[in-house]
């Protein structure tokens, strides 16, 4: 009996959904500002993305320098940091060098101390919507 209870849980079933992108994710889009709101759907999706997904690593440092429990502040933002030492902006938001396929490469395979996502855990959609968002300083 247990075996069959826990079968379509294991194996999927035809109802199961993307975790990335389902109404029932806890990644949920968080309600956008009408002020801070961008005109192009894509980036607005990748920074709704982005506030799910990166901002506990990639965020900018706060001033106290306090972080999530036993992590240091921003870690992702502080590697970088050290990483570019002044020459590029360590926080992802800032760049105007970052392109669509050069985040799809680092969130797909992860790089140093990063590590990567899986489709399902941030799907094709959203990953290119993220790139748009972080890429659109570019133009």
């Amino acid at each position: 009996m247990l075996v069959l209870a826990t079968g379509g849980c294991l194996f999927g079933t035809a109802g199961s959904a993307d975790p990335a992108t389902s109404a029932q994710t806890a990644w949920a889009p968080l309600p956008a500002s009408a002020a801070g709101a961008l005109k192009d759907p894509r980036e607005q999706r990748g920074r709704e993305v982005f506030q799910q997904r990166c901002t506990a690593c990639h965020a900018a440092i706060p001033k106290d320098g306090i972080g999530p429990p036993y992590m240091p502040a921003m870690a992702g933002t502080q590697a970088l940091q050290a990483r570019y030492k002044g020459a590029k902006p360590a926080e992802l938001e800032q760049r105007t060098d970052l392109t669509g396929d050069f985040v799809n490469a680092i969130v797909r395979g992860g790089l140093n101390s990063m590590p990567f996502f899986r489709p399902t855990e941030l799907s094709d959609d959203d990953l290119s919507a993220l790139g748009a968002y972080l890429a659109r300083k570019q133009r």
